[in-house]
């Protein structure tokens, strides 16, 4: 049963390491000039307020 677990644990290292390598040659797109300043007017018009800023003022 170990023997069965350590492989299994190499074939996910290997496909890991396969998938970052690929990974790094992919470069994300940029957002739209302005995307997020729209989405944060979208959430403030909804009432959503951002989790970031809900922990930074309980932080304080």
């Amino acid at each position: 049963m170990k023997h069965r677990v350590k492989k299994t644990e190499k074939q996910w290292a290997d496909e890991f390491d396969q998938l970052q390598a690929a990974s790094m040659e992919i470069k994300a797109p940029s957002a739209p000039p302005g995307e997020f300043e729209n989405i944060l007017k979208e959430m403030n018009r909804r009432g959503i307020k951002p989790r970031i800023r809900e922990e930074l003022e309980h932080r304080k």
